[in-house]
């Protein structure tokens, strides 16, 4: 029997040292699950049907911009065309891409500012309303920061866990945790 997974609204408290937790997390993740990549080999797909490395490398960064603008401060948002969230690109085979040491790096340089903005932000921030939140409306989250950010932390963790298949495809050994 299939038991349904959607549920009604229900008002859910966040608590933002655990998404902080993740957010921190997912920092390292994203730096052990490339550990070993050539530029070459994040541009190849194993699968036709799949995006490669180095667009799920760029989306992941891409959705940092949203981490900063949760946490208040603003940031250029670097090949927001090439990595751009909701559909709103995708990947291609064959692009001159940045290489996958100028992702990295940009991350590196955006994580410290971003993290430390989140880490000031008050806790009652959370509750925020965001009236244009993209995942509310679906009857799982609402429109405060606090799912927002939610979203965001899965959000990465996913994509991090496609790049740890690839990683496999790739005859590379699993993504450090730690």
């Amino acid at each position: 029997m299939f038991v349904a997974c959607y549920h009604s609204k229900t008002q859910i408290m966040h608590s933002k040292k655990q998404l902080l937790a993740q957010y921190v997390l997912h920092c390292r993740w994203f730096v052990n699950v490339l550990e070993g990549f050539t530029d070459e080999e994040t541009n190849e797909r194993i699968n036709a049907d799949m995006n490669h490395v180095k667009y799920l490398a760029g989306h992941l960064l891409n959705a940092q911009y949203a981490f900063a603008q949760i946490a208040g401060i603003t940031v250029t948002r670097k090949w927001d065309e090439l990595f751009a969230g909701q559909g709103k690109s995708k990947a291609r085979d064959n692009f001159p891409y940045p290489s996958i040491d100028e992702i990295k790096a940009t991350w590196d340089q955006l994580y410290p500012v971003v993290k430390s903005a989140l880490e000031k932000m008050p806790e009652e921030a959370l509750q925020k309303e965001l009236p244009a939140s993209p995942v509310a409306g679906h009857g799982i989250l609402d429109s405060t920061v606090g799912d927002l950010w939610a979203f965001l932390n899965l959000h990465q963790a996913y994509h991090i866990g496609q790049i740890g298949i690839l990683r496999r495809g790739f005859k590379k050994d699993p993504m450090k945790y730690f």
